[in-house]
């Protein structure tokens, strides 16, 4: 994955905020710091700050222990368990509810 946006990407969305003069003063210095304008600087720190926050939403890391331990419970034969299939049932027999 890259930090900064394709050249060809659709650029059409449009994001606008308000921030103190003196936090887009520090934003224009960092951005000419690295050879770049404020858009593409604060929009490669935003990207790789949303990749690290979705990251941690969705991998899981396990130890040798916890995976060994995923490992025997994926290997053991499946049974029912009556109050999770009764459950099922329940949900299956309501009208489905819609989002507003």
């Amino acid at each position: 994955m890259t930090s900064q946006p394709t050249a060809s990407a659709d650029r059409s969305a449009r994001l606008n905020m308000r921030i103190a003069p003196d936090a887009l003063e520090l934003l224009r210095e960092a951005a000419a710091a690295q050879q770049q304008d404020v858009t593409s600087f604060v929009l490669g720190a935003a990207m790789a700050q949303a990749r690290s926050v979705l990251m941690e939403e969705r991998v899981m890391f396990l130890t040798a222990r916890e995976v060994a331990q995923v490992d025997e419970a994926l290997e053991r034969e499946p049974h029912v368990i009556p109050e999770l299939a009764a459950l099922i049932r329940e949900v299956k027999g309501r009208a489905p509810v819609r989002a507003v």
